[in-house]
């Protein structure tokens, strides 16, 4: 009897641990994307509750990805087109609510002068990302020949443009400020799309069904974050300077070109319907899906 006790508490104790762990919203994060603020503010002023969520950051969409498909993540702010091609191979996620808009754009070599001077270079992106869709239909639009160079990081990414193996990159806020003067911004997707969807928010099913009370607080809070931040922009200001180790200039500018809106609203499904077009161009996709987004009441 006295050895049935020990294990007997071992299995209470195990089981508690479970239970407060299922309690919990797992929830990932691109660690030097600028898509997640929202969030970030929500937990520091109280729209969020820190005792909601377990925060799993990754320095990548790929990463992200592969986190949230094998559902070690229960929800994951990233961009959209990694979504539509977990999809379209039967992974079991959805799209909840686009998230991010614009926020993205091309830096160059300081010696291009205009966009037309982009034909024939080299120009960095993350493969089957927004960035490497975005890049295309820019090429497309433009009329622009150039050679893109798959990258699976972003710090990747700025040493080649950097070291000089590529001439120019489809890069995010704050990131793409954080060059020196040897480059400059030649080019924002937003100029073309304004308020595109960039980083949408994901889910998978099975969260969705146990964990649905927590996925609607989390959406609720992250909606009041973005209430307040509009009504105090200083605060967004400051916090994305501390975040992300960035200077007031650069948070700034960061925010002047990322907006936060969020629905599931019929234009915009048509610009990622749109996207999704070119990836299936690029094979990245063998077929458009169409049961991608989850609207939650």
């Amino acid at each position: 009897m006295k050895k049935i006790i020990p294990f007997l508490f071992l299995v209470i104790l195990l089981f508690s641990c479970n239970s407060k762990k299922d309690e919990k919203l797992f929830v990932g994060l691109i660690k030097p994307s600028l898509n997640h603020l929202p969030f970030d503010i929500g937990l520091e002023i109280g729209t969020l509750d820190h005792q909601d969520f377990i925060i799993k950051y990754f320095s990548s969409g790929w990463e992200t990805n592969e986190a949230l498909v094998s559902e070690k993540i229960d929800v994951a702010i990233m961009p959209f087109t990694y979504i539509w091609t977990d999809i379209s191979r039967g992974k079991k996620v959805k799209i909840i609510s686009f998230f991010e808009r614009e926020s993205d754009g091309i830096i160059c070599k300081k010696n291009i002068k205009n966009i037309n001077e982009l034909n024939g270079k080299k120009i960095g992106v993350l493969r089957a990302s927004t960035l490497d869709i975005f890049a295309e239909i820019f090429i497309e639009n433009n009329n622009v020949k150039m050679e893109l160079v798959y990258f699976r990081t972003p710090m990747d990414m700025a040493s080649a443009l950097q070291v000089g193996e590529v001439d120019a990159l489809s890069f995010y806020v704050p990131s793409i400020f954080k060059f020196d003067d040897n480059f400059k911004i030649i080019y924002w997707y937003s100029d073309d799309f304004p308020l595109h969807p960039c980083c949408d928010i994901a889910a998978t099913e099975i969260a969705l069904q146990i964990k649905l009370p927590l996925i609607k607080k989390f959406l609720a809070g992250l909606q009041k974050s973005i209430s307040e931040m509009e009504k105090s922009p200083e605060m967004a200001i400051e916090t994305a300077c501390t975040l992300f180790s960035i200077s007031r200039e650069n948070s700034i500018k960061s925010l002047n070109h990322t907006k936060y809106l969020m629905n599931l609203d019929e234009e915009y499904q048509a610009f990622e319907r749109k996207a999704i077009d070119k990836m299936i161009e690029k094979n990245y996709m063998e077929t458009k899906v169409k049961d991608v987004y989850f609207k939650i009441e």
